[in-house]
């Protein structure tokens, strides 16, 4: 052996020994990502939900397409993830290199990972429309309200696919102007969900106020707290990845990361619709009835009316609140 062969193949050593554990973690994420897999149970309960309302609106078709296509693509994205892995640690040429798999998955521009991450801005991107649409429907149809969410969607999707497409060409990891596209990207991605669920959260809150439950609560604290709930696993995850990529020792980190986040985009609002349309909600419970009870009566967010007539013939004691932009169910607001 001469000694220049020598010298690339301890300075291939050193690199290989420089880089984090990339198969291991890659292994992790995926397992992760295929266990948050079972959304499968929260389609399936979001479907019901929408499927049996007593009224068909085009809106609860509209919600019911637009988790599908998150489903669809959230399988679509487990797919790729065990084929990638297949492809790593069964692929000979792979592993008859020292160090192959963490290479595998450390190569941006393999298309299996190109096509992962094509998948997740698509989810990303769904999951945002539905978000932004929600506030539409909370602030009562409101065309204005929309707009500076939709911009910063518009821009944070532009961003992500520039870097992912520079990625795919073969640009380098630390290169400055990637991750400055980078981490702008990460940042709308962060203002816009976690903006948007506040505002809807103080949307209803708000509304709230004005209507006073029989403990003298606010009527609606219960959905309020689980639309920040649901809303938040997807941005606190969102949060910790962001929080590795802007290190440049961790950015490789934030990138495997992106897996089980990818089924977290589609968990999110699944979740929340489930969770709403069965009254799994903070202090209330869809079992729990008492004849003769008093319940205040749910009103439509930006009616034009902020008086709330209250009706004590209704026997359930859950707040009824529409899972579609928490549209509650309809009953006349006082003039």
């Amino acid at each position: 052996m001469s000694t220049g062969q020598g010298d690339d193949q301890a300075a291939a050593a050193a690199a290989l020994a420089a880089l984090p554990p990339l198969d291991k973690m890659s292994l992790v994420a995926i397992w992760t990502e295929t266990v948050l897999y079972g959304n499968i149970v929260l389609y399936a309960g979001a479907s019901y939900v929408l499927l049996n309302k007593p009224r068909r609106q085009r809106v609860h078709f509209w919600l019911l397409g637009a988790s599908t296509s998150l489903f669809l693509i959230s399988t679509a994205h487990v797919a790729v993830s065990l084929r990638q892995l297949v492809e790593a640690f069964t692929n000979r040429t792979i592993t008859s290199i020292p160090g192959g798999p963490s290479l595998y998955f450390l190569n941006q521009t393999d298309q299996l990972v190109f096509a992962g991450q094509l998948l997740y801005l698509l989810n990303v991107l769904i999951q945002d429309l539905v978000l932004i649409w929600r506030l539409y429907a909370v602030l009562g149809g409101d065309w204005k309200a929309p707009i500076l969410p939709l911009v910063l969607e518009a821009v944070n999707q532009t961003t992500a696919m520039y870097t992912i497409v520079k990625f795919f060409h073969g640009t380098p990891l630390e290169d400055p102007e990637v991750r400055r596209f980078g981490i702008l990207s990460w940042s709308l991605h962060l203002i816009i969900n976690i903006g948007v669920t506040c505002a809807i959260a103080g949307k209803i809150w708000w509304q709230g106020r004005k209507t006073i439950t029989i403990r003298g609560q606010n009527a609606y604290l219960g959905v309020v707290f689980t639309i920040l709930e649901s809303g938040g696993i997807f941005s606190g995850a969102t949060l910790i990845l962001f929080a590795l990529y802007i290190n440049a020792s961790t950015g490789l980190d934030a990138l495997v990361g992106v897996s089980p986040i990818a089924q977290l985009a589609t968990l999110s609002p699944l979740l929340m619709i489930t969770r709403v349309g069965f009254g799994l909600t903070h202090g209330t419970s869809t079992a729990a009835t008492n004849t003769g009870s008093t319940q205040l009566s749910t009103a439509r967010f930006g009616g034009t009316s902020d008086a709330l007539r209250i009706d004590i013939n209704r026997s359930n004691m859950s707040d009824d609140i529409d899972p579609e932009g928490y549209a509650m169910e309809t009953m006349k607001s006082d003039r």
